[in-house]
């Protein structure tokens, strides 16, 4: 019996063996892709694809959603356990946790900590940051940026020249002429061209400039609110897409040695700040449609690309399924919202700044027009009880200087509560569930593709994510 159990282990530890080697020997991938999906937890994922599937019924799936590697990762930060963005990004990029609101530094700032890119550009690969917000907001600028605030967006940006990466997209720069700080300083625009950098808002010139600059900085040229793309549902056939960018990126990145890109679907996160479920839908979708990009890319370098797609927290307590509906869910009334949350307010705060002031009636049918409350026809009849609170809503914001009601960020409520209402109103009808307008602790989805896949099997936490990239990607076996 003992020879046979000694017989059995020699198998097992000869058969281990050959895996690691086999991993150690395995080709590396020279074209890393790590999409991150700002607040999209599992819900996020599931809901979009079940609206996919039973209310658009275009036989479309999410990019990435039968990806062959799929897990979990946990995301908590140093000193909290429901973490921030600068806090998650900087783990996502460099391996290391951190403390919130901190950006490349260690918990306590007395340490510097340096992200993949940085070890990418400097082993030869081209470099690449792309995202839907500003392109010095938390998660772009943790690949980056080493300051001890997220909100410190002047320094951030300069910290972004010190880079010197090859390609930046976004919005744009949120605080370019350091409006922030209480003396002048030279604007970001002015100390880039003194490092080779080029600033553009055409991306039909990058091509022509990547050949006379070391970096180039593309910016929509029509950016929206805090330096962002406009939400998807927000868009029309002009707007360019998260997609569009990523296109652009993987043809100016292209290369014989490689690349390393970094890719952020910001705005999911904002959606769900939001609670406004219709918007963050179609901000996963935007996101999967970049994420196609990549794909159509691999199938093309199948033995030389690796895609990984995750999150940096979830936001909203998002779920598919709340109290009011049970076991049934209404997603088809989701389609009869037109508008985001955030351009509802505009409408119903420009309404709301005119004389005479508009009646209840007439703000229904705006909330109607944009959204289809009210609508009966649409299955979004109002209860005496939805009224009830409609009114409320509508007095409360009477009483406002609409004037100088401001939405502050896109982590912040508005004062104007008919919007908010109208919003809440519809998700509640269509069964869906919320349970904080800020993040939670929930891990988050990991879907991996291609080269080097099969490492990110097995629970993970969001700081094995770079360190698995860099051990198969970058180091010698």
């Amino acid at each position: 019996m003992k020879k046979l159990v000694f017989a059995i282990t020699l198998v097992l530890l000869f058969s281990y063996g050959c895996q690691v080697d086999k991993g150690s020997s395995e080709k590396k991938a020279k074209y890393i892709f790590l999409f991150i999906g700002d607040g999209m937890g599992i819900q996020q994922v599931n809901t979009t694809q079940v609206y996919l599937d039973s209310v658009l019924k275009n036989n479309q799936k999410l990019s990435f959603i039968d990806f062959p590697v799929q897990t979990f990762a946990t995301t908590y930060a140093a000193n909290r356990y429901i973490t921030c963005s600068a806090a998650a990004g900087t783990a996502l990029s460099t391996g290391s946790k951190t403390s919130i609101g901190t950006l490349g530094l260690n918990y306590n700032h007395t340490d510097t900590l340096f992200s993949i890119a940085k070890k990418f550009k400097e082993n030869g690969f081209k470099v690449g940051l792309l995202t839907t917000v500003s392109i010095d907001h938390a998660t772009p600028a943790a690949f980056y940026a080493h300051q001890g605030s997220r909100g410190s967006s002047y320094n951030i940006a300069k910290d972004l020249l010190k880079s010197g990466y090859d390609f930046y997209a976004g919005g744009g720069f949120l605080d370019p002429y350091g409006k922030e700080l209480k003396h002048s300083v030279e604007s970001i625009y002015s100390l880039g061209q003194k490092k080779s950098f080029a600033f553009t808002t055409s991306l039909t010139t990058i091509d022509s400039l990547s050949k006379k600059f070391n970096s180039i900085v593309y910016s929509i040229p029509n950016p929206t609110t805090e330096s962002s793309i406009k939400y998807k549902i927000d868009q029309d056939s002009t707007d360019l897409t998260l997609a569009d960018i990523t296109k652009k990126a993987i043809e100016t990145l292209d290369n014989p040695k490689g690349f390393f890109m970094m890719v952020e679907g910001g705005k999911i996160d904002w959606a769900c700040h939001s609670n406004d479920a219709a918007s963050a839908i179609g901000e996963v979708i935007a996101f999967s449609d970049a994420v196609k990009k990549a794909v159509d890319f691999y199938e093309v370098h199948p033995d030389e690309t690796l895609i990984i797609v995750t999150a940096d927290h979830e936001t909203g307590g998002f779920s598919l399924g709340n109290k009011e509906n049970k076991y049934s869910n209404n997603l088809s009334l989701l389609k009869n919202q037109k508008i985001s949350k955030d351009q509802l307010f505009e409408l119903v705060k420009s309404g709301f700044t005119h004389n005479p002031k508009p009646t209840f009636l007439e703000m229904l049918d705006l909330a109607k027009a944009k959204i289809g409350i009210g609508n009966k026809d649409l299955n979004l009849g109002l209860t005496d009880k939805d009224i009830e609170k409609l009114k409320e809503s509508y007095n409360a914001s009477l009483k406002l200087s609409m004037g100088s009601v401001q939405k502050e960020s896109y982590m912040s409520e508005s004062k104007e509560k008919f919007s908010i209402t109208c919003i809440n109103i519809l998700n509640r009808k269509a069964a869906i569930g919320w349970t904080s307008t800020s993040h939670t602790g929930s891990p988050v989805p990991v879907y991996v593709i291609g080269q080097g896949a099969t490492f990110f099997t097995g629970r993970l936490d969001n700081t094995d994510i770079p360190k698995i990239i860099e051990k198969f990607t970058l180091k010698e076996p």
